[in-house]
């Protein structure tokens, strides 16, 4: 079983559960591991900081329940896709976002239903996470197809040398000594191997950052008081941003 159909099967289940047991909205920040409008916030902030604008092209693969999606909508000019496994999370997206526009379709595989060379973004926000190396080089590879050039491939990651990320490590081994099996799907890339994929795909590493490293800059545009206010913040995993060459 691929680590995509194990975290699709598994991750389906979990929502319908919550949405069973807990009120829509949320169900719906918990599907996405909760902070719903501090992470957004965030998001959105970093891709701003990457030269996100009005009339920019986004691919937001993996975009649960849309808390990137609600942060977008706020330019009437920009192009978005969001991509998810769960429907029930499209449609919540769909209706939070309210943007007629803004095109939401579920995928249950690594590839992305968009024009080559057509996107200023492609973003992968805990996707990489959840499955195996070998599917999120296949992504970074779909990427690098309908990015334009010096378009960014941005996605966060678990790596072993962020301590953000040793929580995540350790109740993995806790899990393994306790049942004698794997749980969840928590995958660990390492830098190197990022930087070979970029060069094999024809990336350049625009940017590196630990999931500890307060480098998303939170400005008046970003900010949601009280849930964030103005200031330097940390994702809490490994962010990397790549660039198509050619731009």
């Amino acid at each position: 079983m691929s680590g995509q159909l194990r975290f699709l099967l598994g991750y389906e289940q979990l929502v319908k559960n919550l949405l069973r047991t807990l009120p829509e909205d949320d169900a719906a920040a918990q599907a996405v591991g909760g902070n719903y409008e501090y992470y957004g916030v965030l998001e959105h902030a970093l891709l701003r900081g990457e030269g996100l604008r009005d009339g920019s092209t986004v691919v937001d693969v993996g975009c649960g329940s849309g808390r990137l999606a609600t942060k977008l909508a706020r330019y009437p000019k920009l192009r978005y896709l969001g991509l998810d496994v769960v429907p029930e999370l499209l449609d919540y997206a769909r209706r939070k976002a309210g943007r007629p526009d803004f095109r939401f379709e579920r995928v249950d595989a690594a590839r992305l239903p968009f024009d080559a060379l057509a996107a200023d973004f492609c973003v992968f926000f805990s996707v990489f996470t959840h499955i195996l190396p070998e599917e999120s080089y296949v992504y970074l590879e779909e990427a690098h197809r309908v990015l334009k050039p010096g378009g960014k491939a941005v996605f966060s990651f678990l790596e072993h040398a962020s301590a953000a990320s040793r929580p995540v490590f350790d109740a993995n081994l806790a899990w393994v000594r306790e049942r004698h099996v794997a749980g969840h799907l928590n995958t660990f890339l390492h830098r190197a191997d990022l930087r070979l994929w970029a060069e094999r795909l024809g990336f350049e590493v625009a940017a590196l950052h630990l999931g500890e490293s307060r480098f998303i800059e939170v400005d008046a545009g970003c900010a949601a008081p009280p849930a964030v206010a103005e200031g330097l913040y940390a994702l809490g995993q490994s962010v990397c941003v790549l660039r198509k060459r050619g731009g």
